[in-house]
């Protein structure tokens, strides 16, 4: 049997691990979708969607703003299963939902 050595070892003290901040890690990970059910952020908030999402579950029709971090475009559909009305989000945006799309959304998907 080898001999376990039980030193515990601070994480941030070992060579190139860092904390890293949201807008930082969606940057390194190529950028995600981050919704809100309120304007500016407010509200019920998920965070760095990164994949298609065929439904949004509880957010479903109660989106009412988004931001995109990092370099990738998506689609937000007005039907479950990518369907609907689609919209075209640019990367690097961010904005409160106004009109038809506002409280609508119900699948989303990188482009």
């Amino acid at each position: 049997m080898s001999h376990i050595n039980n030193q515990i070892q601070d994480l941030y003290s070992i060579e190139l691990v860092q904390d890293l901040d949201h807008e930082a890690s969606a940057t390194i990970s190529g950028g995600g979708l981050d919704l809100s059910t309120s304007y500016n952020g407010k509200g019920d908030r998920v965070d760095d969607l990164t994949k298609g999402y065929s439904s949004l579950g509880y957010l479903n029709n109660k989106v009412s703003w988004y931001e995109l971090t990092g370099k990738k475009d998506w689609y937000a559909y007005t039907g479950k299963n990518f369907t609907g009305t689609r919209y075209l989000l640019k990367a690097g945006s961010e904005s409160n939902l106004r009109g038809y799309a506002n409280n609508n959304w119900e699948s989303v998907k990188p482009v």
